[in-house]
């Protein structure tokens, strides 16, 4: 018997696939989840063979990450709608084992949960078909892309600095900056101000600005 989790914030898109799963008799929906805590919880408790996740974007790259952290032999298929290239980079970054998006079919669904249960990497038409380019991208490609602020902005997180001071030191209001750090952490494939700063200093940004 395949074991497995699922964690939704839409409680209308477990009801279906909890409903869709449970039809195959090979696959035990052991529990479910709304949000990242109970998902971390329920996988810890449970040991599933696969996670199966969708939360906003921020929230499930952290949890991905404690998943692979706190239960490693634990497969993890997001099923998402979200397809863009800074999503998908940052969810194979954080170790998801599959990602497959929502308008896929029923058996798609089935056979990528049984696939990523077995420890095969599993990725729909959408991401198979960029996800080597996006990984192979030099990461100055990436840093070029940052407008000259959000270049400013993240040489300040480097160096420690918080959103209140970078607010004064530039003189703009902090939901400015904010804002232009979720921009940064988009176009860097990141979930956080702690992950940016390790690319940014993996990339040498730390030594630029201490020059």
């Amino acid at each position: 018997m395949l074991t497995l989790v699922l964690a939704d914030s839409a409680p209308v898109v477990r009801d279906g696939s909890r409903a869709l799963l449970a039809s195959h008799g090979d696959i035990a929906v052991l529990a479910e989840a709304s949000d990242g805590r109970q998902a971390l919880a329920e996988t810890i408790s449970h040991r599933p063979d696969v996670l199966l996740i969708d939360l906003d974007r921020t929230e499930l790259m952290s949890t991905c990450r404690e998943v692979r952290r706190s239960a490693p032999k634990t497969g993890i298929l997001v099923f998402t709608d979200m397809n863009d290239d800074a999503t998908v980079v940052a969810a194979v970054r954080a170790g998801v084992l599959g990602y497959l998006p929502k308008t896929a079919a029923e058996q798609d669904l089935v056979r990528a949960v049984r696939n990523v249960a077995a420890g095969q990497a599993v990725f729909g038409p959408h991401v198979a078909s960029k996800i080597t380019k996006l990984l192979d991208v030099p990461q100055q490609t990436v840093f070029d892309e940052l407008t000259p602020r959000e270049r400013e902005i993240l040489e300040l997180l480097v160096v420690g600095l918080s959103v209140s001071t970078i607010a004064q030191r530039l003189a703009v209001a902090a939901k400015t900056v904010r804002n232009h750090t979720s921009g940064i952490f988009t176009k860097l494939g990141v979930a956080s101000r702690e992950e940016a700063v390790v690319v940014a200093r993996r990339a040498g940004l730390d030594r630029l600005v201490c020059q």
